[in-house]
C-alpha cells in the first residue's frame, strides 16, 4: 500500500543517517542539563533519571503513572544557559545531535541528545571546565572530553564531531554573553 511504502522509504531514511536507537528529545537533555524534576501521581523523579530504555517505553514511568508536572528550579544568580541543535532539514526535524549546557551553581551541566538510547551526561566535559573561565582551548578541551568515550555506529561516526563541536560552540556562546538567563 502507498502509506506503508511511504512508512518504509522514511524508516530507510533514518537508519541511513545512522540513528540506531537514539533518544530524539529535544526537551529531555535541557530538563536534565536544568536539574528538573518531574512528578507524577506517584512520586518525584529527577530528571536524569526519568529516560530510560525500557520495552515499552522511554520512561521509568510505570502503566499506571501520569506526569502531573515539571519542576525546573530556577537557576543560580549569575548562571547561563544555552540549548543548540544540529539538524538537517526545519527546526520540526529530529535532532542529528543536539547540546543543552547549564553554567553555574556548584557544577557545569552538559547533557548530548540523540547520540544515544538515554540522554547523554557529558561528565567529563562538565569537569574539563568546572571552576574555569571558559575560552577556546577550554570549550575546545570540553567538546572533545564529551566524546572521549564514544563508541559509535560506522555510519554515525560523524555524530561524534557533530557533539564535539555543538559543545564547545554552547560553551564559547555563554562566554560571549548569548546564553544568560
Amino acid at each position: 500500500t502507498p502509506l506503508k511504502d511511504e512508512a518504509l522509504t522514511e524508516a530507510r531514511r533514518c537508519l541511513n543517517c545512522g540513528c540506531y536507537a537514539i533518544h530524539p528529545s529535544d526537551v529531555a537533555p535541557a530538563l536534565i542539563a536544568f536539574d528538573a524534576k518531574i512528578a507524577t501521581n506517584k512520586r518525584e523523579i529527577g530528571a536524569e533519571e526519568f529516560f530510560a530504555v525500557k520495552k515499552p517505553g522511554n520512561t521509568v514511568l510505570e502503566r499506571d503513572e501520569i506526569i502531573t508536572e515539571i519542576r525546573i528550579p530556577a537557576p543560580p544568580e549569575g548562571s547561563a544557559s544555552v540549548f543548540m541543535k544540529f539538524a538537517l532539514r526545519k527546526a520540526i526535524d529530529f535532532s542529528l545531535v543536539n547540546c543543552a549546557v547549564m553554567l553555574g551553581g556548584a557544577r557545569p551541566r552538559i547533557c548530548l541528545g540523540a547520540v544515544a538510547p538515554e540522554p547523554y551526561r557529558a561528565f567529563k566535559a562538565e569537569a574539563a571546565v568546572a571552576g574555569k573561565k571558559i575560552d577556546e582551548t577550554f570549550a575546545e578541551t570540553a567538546g572533545e572530553a564529551a566524546v572521549i568515550d564514544a563508541r559509535p555506529f560506522l555510519c554515525s561516526k560523524y555524530k561524534a564531531q557533530i557533539a564535539k563541536t555543538l559543545v564547545k560552540r554552547a560553551l564559547l556562546s555563554i562566554s560571549n554573553g548569548a546564553g544568560q538567563t
